[in-house]
């Protein structure tokens, strides 16, 4: 694993087969939305954190329970009809600052190597022009290998053609490639740079086509829309500037 950036797992469950699921903040905080609900939605329990010196000195409390700003959890393997599903989410409350986020995918990658993971989603929003009322965020796919390509279909969103997509899913693509790792880049359109839990909603369903035997239904999260988009909005102007640092991303 990186030698500046390590994982400190609390839990001896095990991961293996399960499928890996990044939710960091960034444009509309769809990512951190994302990650929040399937903790929330499927129950799951801390399983450890990852560390690093240049990751923000902050504990996010909840509930009265402090927490360390990047996160992960896991939850039991279910299984319908012969066929198996288990995730382990990365949470994070603040965006990796650009100089570590190589050192941090490969230690995730490392990590998740050893554990047994052999699959990543991760899911993300960009910036759009305003668009028509009546029309729907378009969720655009983009995946490692040509062995995940069929993820795009299964999950029926748009396959990501051209362009260029930075910071940690631009990274994670790359390495995903390079190990020959299936990766899949789930990215919501976002008019605004607000918490956006409808384009968040929109990642859920897709993932919910993949992961077939893991119920996620969306509509708890649009019903406590505001209540969520609030309290993550709050806990992200709260880490330092400095670390809040991210690369912008284009559709082309």
């Amino acid at each position: 694993m990186s030698s500046n950036i390590i994982i400190h797992q609390t839990s001896g469950k095990n991961f293996k087969g399960s499928t890996f699921i990044c939710g960091l903040p960034g444009v509309g905080l769809v990512g951190n939305i994302v990650a929040n609900f399937l903790v929330n939605n499927l129950k799951l329990k801390q399983v450890g954190i990852i560390d690093g010196p240049a990751f923000p000195s902050i504990s996010v409390v909840k509930d009265g329970i402090p927490n360390h700003p990047m996160r992960l959890y896991a939850g039991e393997q279910i299984c319908n009809d012969g066929k198996c599903n288990q995730i382990v989410i990365c949470v994070s409350d603040f965006v990796p600052p650009v100089s570590v986020t190589k050192d941090l995918v490969d230690c995730i990658f490392d990590w998740a190597k050893e554990k047994g993971c052999t699959s990543f989603i991760i899911g993300e929003g960009f910036s759009i022009p305003q668009k028509n009322e009546d029309k729907d965020s378009i969720v655009y796919g983009v995946s490692s290998t040509e062995a995940s390509k069929d993820w795009i279909s299964n999950a029926k969103v748009t396959p990501f053609e051209f362009g260029t997509i930075g910071g940690f899913t631009g990274v994670m693509l790359n390495q995903g490639r390079l190990r020959s790792v299936n990766v899949l880049g789930l990215l919501a359109e976002v008019e605004e740079d607000i918490p956006d839990a409808l384009a968040a909603s929109k990642i859920i369903e897709a993932i919910d086509k993949l992961l077939l035997e893991i119920d996620l239904d969306p509509k708890p999260l649009l019903e406590e829309a505001a209540s969520l988009e609030k309290e993550l909005q709050k806990v992200t102007e709260q880490v330092p500037s400095d670390t809040n640092n991210s690369v912008p991303r284009y559709i082309g």
